[in-house]
């Protein structure tokens, strides 16, 4: 089980992006000898049975995830971001994040930081409310590419995307 939840984890899968978790769960679903449905909003159904009607076990759960889109990208090259489903800042700082570019061609690696994140020069570090106009996310790689990129959060933080246009 545990197993089987990291590799559903490990599918990029930001809202509007689900086909190929979607397309996963399905074929999991299938070999468990299930007949799981895409509905049209490309989510999976699936019938796991029971006794009857009144008895029959029903799983519901989201194969999207949410974090945060780009709202900006900084004159230093960082990142801001604005939140997409109640993701607090609070919970985002120093978690890793993937940035895929518009076509998904390229995926790059970066971090959710404080803007002003040296605590030996940030006098006001410690009480600095984290909201996501005082983080931003940090990458050493070219963002830019045809004017556009998507960010996708990975690991622990949840993962969306956006279009963002220069």
């Amino acid at each position: 089980m545990v197993e089987e939840t990291k590799k559903i984890l490990a599918i990029d899968s930001p809202s509007g992006y689900t086909a190929d978790v979607a397309d996963y769960v399905m074929k999991a679903y299938q070999k468990l000898g299930y007949e799981p449905k895409l509905t049209t909003k490309g989510g999976v159904l699936v019938a796991l049975g029971g006794k009857d009607k009144k008895n029959a076990v029903m799983l519901e759960a989201h194969i999207d995830t949410l974090g945060a889109m780009v709202a900006e990208i900084k004159s230093n090259g960082r990142l801001r971001v604005t939140p997409v489903g109640g993701m607090n800042a609070n919970n985002a700082e120093a978690e890793n994040c993937r940035i895929h570019t518009r076509f998904g061609e390229k995926v790059y690696e970066g971090t959710l930081q404080l803007a002003n994140a040296s605590i030996h020069v940030n006098g006001d570090y410690n009480d600095k409310k984290r909201t996501f106009d005082e983080t931003e996310i940090v990458t050493n790689h070219c963002l830019v590419e045809n004017g556009s990129i998507i960010v996708l959060q990975r690991e622990q933080w949840p993962t969306a995307w956006v279009n963002s246009s220069i």
